[in-house]
Protein backbone atom coordinates (compact mmCIF):
# COMPACT_ATOMS: atom_id res chain seq x y z
CA UNK A 1 0.00 0.00 0.00
CA UNK A 2 1.47 3.53 -0.90
CA UNK A 3 3.77 3.40 -3.83
CA UNK A 4 2.92 1.20 -7.26
CA UNK A 5 5.36 -1.58 -7.38
CA UNK A 6 7.80 -1.02 -10.18
CA UNK A 7 6.90 -1.79 -13.78
CA UNK A 8 7.91 -5.46 -15.33
CA UNK A 9 11.59 -5.35 -16.85
CA UNK A 10 9.87 -7.10 -19.95
CA UNK A 11 7.09 -5.83 -21.51
CA UNK A 12 6.40 -2.70 -19.12
CA UNK A 13 3.56 -4.10 -17.18
CA UNK A 14 3.07 -3.75 -13.62
CA UNK A 15 2.99 -6.67 -10.95
CA UNK A 16 -0.05 -6.00 -9.39
CA UNK A 17 -1.34 -7.30 -5.71
CA UNK A 18 -4.65 -6.72 -5.68
CA UNK A 19 -6.07 -6.54 -1.97
CA UNK A 20 -3.21 -4.35 -1.32
CA UNK A 21 -4.45 -1.99 -4.30
CA UNK A 22 -7.89 -1.44 -3.30
CA UNK A 23 -7.91 1.82 -1.26
CA UNK A 24 -5.49 3.37 -4.29
CA UNK A 25 -6.85 2.15 -7.29
CA UNK A 26 -10.54 2.05 -6.52
CA UNK A 27 -12.91 -0.88 -5.85
CA UNK A 28 -14.20 -0.87 -9.73
CA UNK A 29 -11.03 -1.59 -10.70
CA UNK A 30 -10.59 -3.99 -7.99
CA UNK A 31 -13.82 -5.75 -9.38
CA UNK A 32 -12.34 -5.89 -12.61
CA UNK A 33 -9.30 -6.96 -11.51
CA UNK A 34 -10.79 -9.53 -9.22
CA UNK A 35 -12.36 -11.04 -12.14
CA UNK A 36 -9.74 -10.82 -14.47
CA UNK A 37 -7.72 -12.80 -11.64
CA UNK A 38 -10.44 -15.84 -11.45
CA UNK A 39 -10.93 -16.04 -15.07
CA UNK A 40 -6.81 -16.27 -15.80
CA UNK A 41 -6.88 -19.57 -12.66
CA UNK A 42 -9.73 -20.77 -14.40
CA UNK A 43 -7.82 -20.69 -17.62
CA UNK A 44 -4.39 -21.99 -16.07
CA UNK A 45 -6.23 -24.73 -14.39
CA UNK A 46 -7.57 -25.77 -17.70
CA UNK A 47 -4.04 -25.69 -19.47
CA UNK A 48 -2.72 -27.87 -16.30
CA UNK A 49 -5.30 -30.16 -16.41
CA UNK A 50 -4.86 -30.86 -20.33
CA UNK A 51 -1.16 -30.94 -19.81
CA UNK A 52 -1.22 -33.51 -17.08
CA UNK A 53 -3.46 -35.72 -19.09
CA UNK A 54 -0.99 -35.56 -21.89
CA UNK A 55 1.78 -36.07 -19.52
CA UNK A 56 -0.07 -39.21 -18.31
CA UNK A 57 -0.64 -40.48 -22.32
CA UNK A 58 3.29 -40.47 -22.37
CA UNK A 59 3.81 -42.12 -19.28
CA UNK A 60 1.49 -44.69 -20.33
CA UNK A 61 2.61 -45.26 -23.69
CA UNK A 62 6.11 -45.22 -22.71
CA UNK A 63 4.99 -48.20 -20.32
CA UNK A 64 3.51 -50.19 -22.23
CA UNK A 65 6.55 -49.67 -25.35
CA UNK A 66 8.57 -50.90 -22.32
CA UNK A 67 6.58 -54.19 -21.97
CA UNK A 68 6.24 -54.97 -25.73
CA UNK A 69 10.20 -54.60 -25.51
CA UNK A 70 10.59 -56.97 -22.88
CA UNK A 71 8.35 -59.57 -24.70
CA UNK A 72 10.23 -58.73 -27.75
CA UNK A 73 13.53 -59.71 -25.99
CA UNK A 74 12.07 -63.41 -25.51
CA UNK A 75 12.25 -63.20 -22.05
CA UNK A 76 9.16 -65.11 -20.09
CA UNK A 77 7.34 -63.33 -17.96
CA UNK A 78 9.08 -63.90 -14.36
CA UNK A 79 7.16 -65.72 -11.47
CA UNK A 80 6.80 -63.47 -8.36
CA UNK A 81 6.55 -64.80 -4.78
CA UNK A 82 6.32 -62.90 -1.53
CA UNK A 83 7.42 -63.87 1.94
CA UNK A 84 5.41 -61.95 4.86
CA UNK A 85 1.80 -60.95 4.84
CA UNK A 86 2.19 -57.67 6.68
CA UNK A 87 1.81 -54.21 5.32
CA UNK A 88 4.74 -54.65 3.33
CA UNK A 89 4.05 -57.70 1.64
CA UNK A 90 0.51 -55.70 1.06
CA UNK A 91 2.10 -52.91 -0.15
CA UNK A 92 5.11 -54.53 -2.52
CA UNK A 93 2.47 -56.49 -4.41
CA UNK A 94 0.31 -53.94 -5.01
CA UNK A 95 2.96 -52.46 -7.02
CA UNK A 96 4.35 -55.59 -8.24
CA UNK A 97 0.88 -56.22 -9.89
CA UNK A 98 1.61 -52.70 -11.99
CA UNK A 99 4.52 -54.43 -13.85
CA UNK A 100 5.11 -57.35 -16.59
CA UNK A 101 5.38 -60.28 -13.70
CA UNK A 102 3.15 -62.80 -12.59
CA UNK A 103 2.45 -62.83 -8.66
CA UNK A 104 2.10 -65.85 -7.69
CA UNK A 105 1.09 -65.99 -4.12
CA UNK A 106 2.37 -65.36 -0.98
CA UNK A 107 3.90 -67.04 2.68
CA UNK A 108 3.99 -66.23 6.26
CA UNK A 109 3.86 -68.33 9.23
CA UNK A 110 0.13 -66.96 10.04
CA UNK A 111 -1.73 -68.49 7.21
CA UNK A 112 -4.39 -66.42 7.66
CA UNK A 113 -2.30 -63.47 6.50
CA UNK A 114 -0.99 -65.15 3.45
CA UNK A 115 -4.83 -66.49 2.35
CA UNK A 116 -5.94 -62.78 3.06
CA UNK A 117 -3.16 -61.21 0.16
CA UNK A 118 -3.84 -63.84 -2.18
CA UNK A 119 -7.86 -63.14 -2.02
CA UNK A 120 -6.61 -59.70 -2.87
CA UNK A 121 -3.83 -59.43 -5.27
CA UNK A 122 -4.39 -62.79 -6.42
CA UNK A 123 -2.20 -66.02 -6.56
CA UNK A 124 -2.30 -68.64 -3.55
CA UNK A 125 -0.78 -68.90 -0.02
CA UNK A 126 1.72 -70.70 0.63
CA UNK A 127 2.02 -73.59 2.82
CA UNK A 128 5.97 -73.20 3.13
CA UNK A 129 8.74 -71.41 1.67
CA UNK A 130 9.77 -74.32 -0.16
CA UNK A 131 6.68 -74.26 -1.89
CA UNK A 132 7.08 -70.74 -2.77
CA UNK A 133 9.93 -71.10 -4.01
CA UNK A 134 9.42 -73.82 -6.42
CA UNK A 135 6.53 -71.84 -7.63
CA UNK A 136 8.53 -68.25 -8.44
CA UNK A 137 11.44 -66.74 -9.94
CA UNK A 138 11.76 -64.18 -7.51
CA UNK A 139 11.36 -64.08 -3.87
CA UNK A 140 10.60 -60.55 -2.15
CA UNK A 141 11.15 -60.39 1.50
CA UNK A 142 9.44 -58.66 3.61
CA UNK A 143 9.81 -60.01 7.09
CA UNK A 144 11.15 -58.69 9.88
CA UNK A 145 14.97 -58.23 9.34
CA UNK A 146 16.14 -60.72 12.09
CA UNK A 147 14.59 -63.55 9.44
CA UNK A 148 16.01 -61.89 5.76
CA UNK A 149 19.16 -63.95 6.12
CA UNK A 150 17.40 -67.78 6.41
CA UNK A 151 15.27 -66.44 3.61
CA UNK A 152 17.55 -64.89 1.33
CA UNK A 153 20.30 -67.56 1.68
CA UNK A 154 16.98 -70.52 0.42
CA UNK A 155 16.10 -68.77 -1.96
CA UNK A 156 19.58 -68.02 -3.39
CA UNK A 157 20.49 -71.95 -2.89
CA UNK A 158 17.18 -72.44 -4.92
CA UNK A 159 18.62 -70.21 -8.06
CA UNK A 160 16.16 -67.54 -7.40
CA UNK A 161 16.61 -63.43 -7.34
CA UNK A 162 16.05 -61.71 -4.44
CA UNK A 163 14.30 -58.25 -3.15
CA UNK A 164 14.48 -58.07 -0.01
CA UNK A 165 13.26 -54.83 2.66
CA UNK A 166 15.71 -52.94 4.28
CA UNK A 167 17.84 -53.50 6.46
CA UNK A 168 18.93 -56.37 4.52
CA UNK A 169 19.34 -57.74 8.16
CA UNK A 170 19.69 -57.25 11.68
CA UNK A 171 22.90 -58.38 11.89
CA UNK A 172 26.53 -57.92 10.02
CA UNK A 173 27.37 -61.38 9.89
CA UNK A 174 23.99 -62.64 8.40
CA UNK A 175 24.05 -59.17 5.61
CA UNK A 176 27.65 -60.59 4.75
CA UNK A 177 26.01 -64.44 4.56
CA UNK A 178 23.10 -63.40 2.14
CA UNK A 179 25.43 -61.35 -0.06
CA UNK A 180 27.89 -64.01 -0.36
CA UNK A 181 25.25 -66.68 -0.66
CA UNK A 182 23.79 -64.72 -3.67
CA UNK A 183 27.43 -64.20 -5.03
CA UNK A 184 27.85 -67.79 -5.12
CA UNK A 185 25.24 -69.02 -6.51
CA UNK A 186 24.90 -66.51 -9.24
CA UNK A 187 21.80 -64.65 -8.40
CA UNK A 188 21.37 -61.07 -7.84
CA UNK A 189 20.24 -59.69 -4.25
CA UNK A 190 18.47 -56.17 -4.39
CA UNK A 191 17.89 -54.79 -0.94
CA UNK A 192 14.62 -52.00 -1.17
CA UNK A 193 16.49 -48.49 -0.04
CA UNK A 194 13.57 -46.84 -1.45
CA UNK A 195 14.59 -43.38 -0.75
CA UNK A 196 16.92 -43.36 -3.78
CA UNK A 197 13.74 -43.21 -6.14
CA UNK A 198 11.65 -40.57 -4.96
CA UNK A 199 11.46 -37.88 -6.83
CA UNK A 200 12.44 -35.02 -4.98
CA UNK A 201 15.68 -37.16 -3.25
CA UNK A 202 16.26 -38.48 -6.55
CA UNK A 203 16.18 -35.04 -8.21
CA UNK A 204 18.35 -33.48 -5.33
CA UNK A 205 20.90 -35.58 -5.92
CA UNK A 206 21.02 -34.72 -9.36
CA UNK A 207 21.14 -30.72 -8.23
CA UNK A 208 24.06 -31.68 -6.25
CA UNK A 209 25.78 -33.91 -9.09
CA UNK A 210 25.19 -30.99 -11.47
CA UNK A 211 27.59 -28.76 -9.37
CA UNK A 212 25.29 -26.22 -8.94
CA UNK A 213 25.37 -26.19 -4.78
CA UNK A 214 29.10 -26.32 -4.99
CA UNK A 215 31.18 -28.72 -2.24
CA UNK A 216 28.61 -30.10 -0.21
CA UNK A 217 29.38 -28.90 3.61
CA UNK A 218 26.34 -30.36 6.04
CA UNK A 219 23.24 -32.66 5.14
CA UNK A 220 20.74 -32.64 7.59
CA UNK A 221 17.55 -34.55 6.85
CA UNK A 222 14.40 -35.51 9.04
CA UNK A 223 11.75 -39.05 8.93
CA UNK A 224 9.19 -40.16 11.27
CA UNK A 225 5.65 -40.50 12.15
CA UNK A 226 3.79 -42.01 15.05
CA UNK A 227 5.06 -45.32 16.92
CA UNK A 228 3.90 -48.53 14.52
CA UNK A 229 1.47 -49.97 16.07
CA UNK A 230 0.19 -52.45 13.55
CA UNK A 231 3.03 -55.42 14.31
CA UNK A 232 4.15 -55.95 17.87
CA UNK A 233 8.14 -56.83 16.66
CA UNK A 234 8.53 -52.94 16.02
CA UNK A 235 8.74 -52.46 19.75
CA UNK A 236 11.42 -55.09 19.96
CA UNK A 237 14.85 -53.44 19.52
CA UNK A 238 16.34 -57.12 19.28
CA UNK A 239 14.45 -58.09 16.17
CA UNK A 240 13.50 -54.00 14.87
CA UNK A 241 16.78 -52.11 15.83
CA UNK A 242 14.38 -49.63 16.77
CA UNK A 243 13.58 -46.43 15.06
CA UNK A 244 17.53 -46.31 13.99
CA UNK A 245 17.30 -49.41 11.74
CA UNK A 246 13.53 -49.25 10.50
CA UNK A 247 13.66 -45.21 9.63
CA UNK A 248 16.87 -43.56 10.31
CA UNK A 249 18.70 -46.15 8.11
CA UNK A 250 16.69 -44.68 5.26
CA UNK A 251 18.43 -41.49 5.43
CA UNK A 252 21.99 -43.13 6.17
CA UNK A 253 21.65 -44.66 3.31
CA UNK A 254 20.70 -41.29 1.23
CA UNK A 255 23.21 -39.35 2.65
CA UNK A 256 25.83 -41.84 1.60
CA UNK A 257 25.13 -42.04 -1.55
CA UNK A 258 25.63 -37.60 -1.44
CA UNK A 259 28.80 -37.88 0.22
CA UNK A 260 30.52 -41.36 0.36
CA UNK A 261 31.66 -42.99 3.53
CA UNK A 262 30.89 -42.55 6.99
CA UNK A 263 34.10 -41.81 9.19
CA UNK A 264 32.41 -41.69 12.44
CA UNK A 265 28.84 -41.54 14.12
CA UNK A 266 28.00 -39.97 17.53
CA UNK A 267 24.09 -41.08 18.44
CA UNK A 268 21.83 -39.69 20.74
CA UNK A 269 18.27 -40.89 21.87
CA UNK A 270 15.24 -42.23 23.94
CA UNK A 271 15.83 -45.85 22.55
CA UNK A 272 17.33 -47.56 25.53
CA UNK A 273 15.00 -45.44 28.05
CA UNK A 274 12.20 -48.22 28.06
CA UNK A 275 9.70 -45.91 26.49
CA UNK A 276 7.10 -46.20 24.27
CA UNK A 277 8.50 -44.25 21.86
CA UNK A 278 11.42 -44.01 19.85
CA UNK A 279 13.58 -40.73 19.20
CA UNK A 280 17.56 -40.56 17.96
CA UNK A 281 19.44 -38.15 17.10
CA UNK A 282 22.81 -38.65 15.02
CA UNK A 283 25.87 -37.03 13.19
CA UNK A 284 27.80 -38.49 10.73
CA UNK A 285 31.10 -37.47 9.60
CA UNK A 286 32.48 -38.26 6.28
CA UNK A 287 35.60 -39.65 5.50
CA UNK A 288 34.90 -36.67 2.47
CA UNK A 289 34.79 -34.07 5.09
CA UNK A 290 31.13 -32.98 4.79
CA UNK A 291 28.66 -33.61 8.33
CA UNK A 292 25.62 -35.27 8.01
CA UNK A 293 22.94 -34.91 11.01
CA UNK A 294 19.89 -36.93 10.92
CA UNK A 295 16.35 -37.06 13.27
CA UNK A 296 14.54 -40.21 12.87
CA UNK A 297 11.71 -40.19 15.43
CA UNK A 298 8.33 -42.89 16.35
CA UNK A 299 7.31 -39.95 18.56
CA UNK A 300 5.22 -37.63 16.33
CA UNK A 301 1.54 -37.26 17.02
CA UNK A 302 -0.66 -39.96 14.68
CA UNK A 303 -1.43 -39.30 10.75
CA UNK A 304 1.76 -37.04 10.77
CA UNK A 305 4.85 -38.82 8.88
CA UNK A 306 7.20 -35.71 7.86
CA UNK A 307 10.90 -35.96 5.71
CA UNK A 308 12.63 -32.62 5.60
CA UNK A 309 16.13 -32.66 3.75
CA UNK A 310 18.50 -29.75 3.58
CA UNK A 311 21.59 -29.36 1.55
CA UNK A 312 24.14 -26.67 2.01
CA UNK A 313 27.30 -26.58 -0.14
CA UNK A 314 29.37 -23.60 -1.11
CA UNK A 315 27.41 -22.15 -3.40
CA UNK A 316 24.06 -22.74 -2.56
CA UNK A 317 21.33 -24.26 -0.37
CA UNK A 318 18.45 -26.84 -1.11
CA UNK A 319 15.75 -27.71 0.78
CA UNK A 320 12.65 -30.02 0.69
CA UNK A 321 10.29 -30.15 3.05
CA UNK A 322 6.98 -32.61 3.15
CA UNK A 323 5.08 -30.13 5.51
CA UNK A 324 5.22 -27.75 3.13
CA UNK A 325 4.28 -29.71 0.20
CA UNK A 326 1.44 -31.54 1.97
CA UNK A 327 -2.16 -29.16 0.72
CA UNK A 328 -3.89 -31.17 4.13
CA UNK A 329 -2.38 -32.57 6.99
CA UNK A 330 -4.40 -34.59 9.72
CA UNK A 331 -3.34 -35.81 12.91
CA UNK A 332 -5.31 -38.19 15.22
CA UNK A 333 -5.48 -39.02 18.57
CA UNK A 334 -4.07 -42.34 19.81
CA UNK A 335 -5.20 -44.98 18.55
CA UNK A 336 -7.29 -43.35 16.25
CA UNK A 337 -4.97 -43.43 13.24
CA UNK A 338 -6.07 -45.31 9.74
CA UNK A 339 -4.82 -48.72 9.37
CA UNK A 340 -2.45 -47.80 6.74
CA UNK A 341 1.25 -47.09 8.35
CA UNK A 342 2.61 -45.94 4.86
CA UNK A 343 0.13 -43.59 3.28
CA UNK A 344 -2.14 -42.80 -0.15
CA UNK A 345 -0.85 -44.54 -3.70
CA UNK A 346 0.91 -42.22 -5.79
CA UNK A 347 -0.38 -42.66 -9.50
CA UNK A 348 2.41 -45.46 -10.61
CA UNK A 349 4.45 -43.62 -12.48
CA UNK A 350 5.70 -41.37 -9.86
CA UNK A 351 5.68 -44.21 -6.89
CA UNK A 352 8.61 -44.89 -5.65
CA UNK A 353 8.21 -48.38 -4.60
CA UNK A 354 6.97 -49.19 -8.13
CA UNK A 355 10.54 -47.26 -9.59
CA UNK A 356 12.31 -49.40 -7.73
CA UNK A 357 10.86 -52.83 -8.92
CA UNK A 358 10.70 -51.62 -12.71
CA UNK A 359 14.40 -50.55 -12.04
CA UNK A 360 15.12 -54.13 -10.50
CA UNK A 361 13.32 -55.94 -13.16
CA UNK A 362 15.40 -53.58 -15.96
CA UNK A 363 18.27 -54.84 -14.31
CA UNK A 364 17.86 -58.38 -14.38
CA UNK A 365 17.24 -57.88 -18.23
CA UNK A 366 20.13 -55.87 -19.01
CA UNK A 367 22.56 -57.09 -16.49
CA UNK A 368 23.54 -53.81 -15.22
CA UNK A 369 24.16 -52.66 -11.14
CA UNK A 370 21.34 -51.56 -8.60
CA UNK A 371 21.13 -48.12 -7.99
CA UNK A 372 21.45 -49.74 -4.59
CA UNK A 373 23.56 -52.60 -4.30
CA UNK A 374 24.16 -55.31 -1.81
CA UNK A 375 27.67 -53.39 -0.53
CA UNK A 376 25.37 -50.39 -0.21
CA UNK A 377 22.92 -51.94 1.87
CA UNK A 378 25.81 -53.73 4.39
CA UNK A 379 27.36 -50.46 4.17
CA UNK A 380 24.49 -48.30 5.62
CA UNK A 381 23.76 -51.37 8.24
CA UNK A 382 26.82 -50.93 9.82
CA UNK A 383 26.45 -47.79 9.95
CA UNK A 384 23.27 -47.75 11.95
CA UNK A 385 24.42 -50.63 13.90
CA UNK A 386 27.82 -48.13 14.74
CA UNK A 387 24.97 -45.81 15.71
CA UNK A 388 23.04 -48.19 18.07
CA UNK A 389 26.25 -49.24 20.15
CA UNK A 390 26.64 -44.66 20.27
CA UNK A 391 23.32 -44.41 21.86
CA UNK A 392 24.06 -47.36 23.81
CA UNK A 393 27.71 -46.26 25.06
CA UNK A 394 27.41 -42.23 25.24
CA UNK A 395 30.22 -42.19 23.05
CA UNK A 396 31.26 -42.13 19.21
CA UNK A 397 31.87 -44.55 16.95
CA UNK A 398 34.54 -45.73 14.35
CA UNK A 399 32.43 -46.88 11.57
CA UNK A 400 35.78 -48.64 9.65
CA UNK A 401 36.57 -50.36 13.31
CA UNK A 402 33.34 -51.04 14.59
CA UNK A 403 32.56 -54.76 15.26
CA UNK A 404 29.15 -55.83 16.80
CA UNK A 405 29.00 -57.69 19.92
CA UNK A 406 26.59 -60.02 19.95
Amino acid sequence: VGTRPPPHPINGLTRVGIALEVGAWGASKARRQSRFFWWLCWRRSRQHNHQKRHQEELRSSSRVCWYRAVGQKGNSVRRVGIVGGGGMGNWHASRWRGLPVELTGFYDIDQARAGALAAKHGGQAFASTEELLTSSDIVDICTPPTEHAATTIAAARAGKHVVCEKPIARHLGDAQAMIAACESAGVRLFVAHVVRFFPEFARAKAVLDSGALGRLGVVRSVRGGAPPGHSGWFADIEQSGGVTLDVAIHDIDYQRWLCGEVARVFARGLTFRGLSVDHVLMTLRFAGGAIGHIEGSWAFPAGNFRTFLELAGTQGLLAHDSDEAQPLRVQYHAGAAPSSAIGDMAPLDDDPYFKEFQHFLQALDSGSDFLVTPRDALAALRVALAAIESLRSGRPVDVATFEEAL
